[in-house]
This record gives structure tokens, C-alpha cells and sequence, in this order.
């Protein structure tokens, strides 16, 4: 995927981030009583074949089975699926603005037809199937409507609607976000598999010497030669990152737990997507659109090395 937001149908798929397992999206579904509204959902997997054009998600707030407790899986079409849009501030609405209403647990598309007091609105539905027509909501129920097109929302946020304390606007200079004296001879590190660009797994190795240019060469701890010895490869400083720390699970890991699973000789990205009862065994979506049970042993829980700190991606953050 060179372009945001940019995704082919096929055999080399790689999808969008907000269709990675484990992202918080937004769904229309096309039940009566639901049409008009957008519904937060969780991305579980990609349906097979791996070219479906259909994903598999959990709903945060629908159809909750009241025997269970539990929400079903259910699959649905990508043409219904769109990112969850950034939190807005409250802001100012004028008549005629088109706006999203949260009501009944989803965001319903209408229009403003009336300006109350105390930053209170007259929302009118779209949604031929929603009765009233027109409710009043605050302003805190209400955000700009906008609609996903082409890998972009439209209109665009502008950085003042969106809710953060902070936003840094200023570009840093690029730098390499490991320091040199981190890379010396015998340094132990994890390098990227770069067969195919999206580094879906990182391999033990160890630094044998720079070779100029921010370039390194690495021996493998796990990917041997025919006489047993680790494989070199020369690799860019990119590629590169220190080992993660340990963190440990002591009981057993959650459903949509991002983490790296170890496979043949390296450390895959995945997400649970089943806890098995069983001698604490998982059923684990690999980056790859693979489906594998894993021992607890040979999971982790997946970390990103940005900006020279290790962090734990958040809840809904891409694979």
C-alpha cells in the first residue's frame, strides 16, 4: 500500500490500517431499524478467501446475546466499514449544517433545523426509519457530519475541531532514533523481515560492524546457513531496533491482545481472536492473513519502538 488509504483485492493484499485486526471502525448495518446510523465496531479479521471483499468485526454496542452476555461475530461488507473519525471539541452548529446525532448507541445522519438555547439543537433524521423525526440534542451529542471517501474524510478535520490538549505542528528533523553507541559491534538487536516491506516480523541478530551510510551488518541468532553458523545480511539502520523489554503475562492473554508470535525462527504480529480453554493455548490472526494456535510461551505482547521509547500500541491501533 503506497497511498493512503489505498488497498488492492487480491492474492498480495495488505490492507488499509483501519481494517487491520483489532481497529475500532465505524459500521453501517443494513438491518431494519439501523439504516441511517453508524455503529462502533471492532475489525477482527479479514473473511476468508483472503480476497473477500467482506471483514469479520464485533460490535461495541449491538446485538448483545442476553444468555451469553457476549456480542456474535458478525461479517460484513468493506463498502459498510470507514476509520472511527478523531474525537471533536463540541463546537457552534448553524441551521442547515448536515451533523451526526448519537442516539440509540450509533451516530445518525440529519440535519440542524433549529437553534435552541443553552447550546441545545432541533436534529432532523435522514433515516426514513427512525420516528421522531426530530429530536433535541446538546451539543455534546451532536459532531460535523462528515463521509469517507477515497481514503480521506471529507471535508477535512481541521487541526482547531479536533479534542487534544496538544497538537505539535512544528516537523522535526528527520534522525535516527537509536543511538550509535547502541549499534556497536556485538550489540544485541531485532532486525525487520524486508521480503515484502511490512516488516511483519522481527528476527534476534547481532550487530558485526557498521558498514557507512547508516548501514549495518547483522548476524541472525535464529536463521542459520547450511553449516549451522548465523546467516549475515547487511541491513539499513530502519530495519533495526534493540530488543524489547519483557513484559510479563502472568495469567493468560484477552481477546484482541495485540501481540508477536514466535514462527519459524521469529516474532510475527498478530492479534487473539480466541482464547482456547485448553493448556492455555490462542488462536492468533497473524499480519500475514494466517490463523495459528500458540502456546503461551510463545507469545508476547507486541511493542513499537518510535522515537528511541518503547510503547504498547493503544486499544483499536493497526497491526
Amino acid at each position: 500500500m503506497s497511498q493512503k488509504g489505498k488497498y488492492t483485492i487480491g492474492l498480495g493484499i495488505e490492507d488499509p490500517p483501519h481494517l487491520q485486526p483489532g481497529s475500532r471502525v465505524e459500521i453501517k448495518p443494513r438491518g431494519f431499524g439501523y439504516r441511517g446510523a453508524w455503529f462502533s465496531a471492532i475489525i477482527i479479521k479479514r473473511d476468508t478467501p483472503i480476497y473477500s471483499n467482506h471483514f469479520v468485526v464485533k460490535f461495541t454496542d449491538l446485538y448483545l446475546d442476553k444468555n451469553t452476555g457476549t456480542r456474535p461475530l458478525k461479517k460484513m461488507s468493506i463498502v459498510f466499514i470507514r476509520p472511527q473519525p478523531s474525537p471533536q471539541r463540541p463546537r457552534k452548529f448553524k441551521i442547515g449544517d448536515n451533523a451526526d446525532a448519537y442516539h440509540m448507541n450509533g451516530w445518525w445522519e440529519g440535519v440542524i433545523v433549529v437553534e435552541l438555547q443553552d447550546d441545545n439543537y432541533v436534529f432532523l433524521f435522514h433515516s426514513e426509519y427512525q420516528w421522531p423525526k426530530c429530536l433535541v440534542f446538546g451539543v455534546s451529542q451532536l459532531r460535523l457530519h462528515r463521509t469517507w471517501f477515497g481514503g480521506y474524510w471529507m471535508p477535512p478535520a481541521l487541526e482547531s475541531e479536533l479534542d487534544v490538549e496538544e497538537v505539535q505542528r512544528e516537523e522535526e528533523p528527520t534522525k535516527i532514533t537509536m543511538e550509535m553507541e547502541e549499534l556497536s559491534e556485538g550489540a544485541l538487536v531485532e532486525v525487520a523481515n524486508d521480503e515484502d516491506g511490512f516488516n511483519r516480523a522481527w528476527f534476534a541478530a547481532i550487530i558485526v560492524k557498521p558498514v557507512g551510510n547508516n548501514r549495518y551488518m547483522i548476524q541472525y541468532d535464529t536463521v542459520q546457513t547450511e553449516d549451522n553458523t548465523g546467516l549475515g545480511k547487511e541491513m539499513d539502520i530502519v530495519q533495526i531496533r534493540p530488543r524489547p523489554p519483557d513484559i510479563p503475562v502472568p495469567d493468560q492473554f484477552e481477546m484482541l491482545d495485540q501481540v508477536e508470535a514466535l514462527y519459524k525462527g521469529g516474532w510475527w504480529k498478530g492479534v487473539i481472536i480466541n482464547v482456547l480453554s485448553e493448556d492455555s493455548k490462542y488462536q492468533v490472526y497473524l499480519a500475514t492473513h494466517e490463523e495459528m494456535e500458540f502456546k503461551h510461551s510463545n507469545l508476547r505482547l507486541h511493542q513499537d519502538w518510535v522515537h528511541g521509547k518503547w510503547t504498547k500500541p493503544s486499544p483499536g491501533v493497526h497491526l
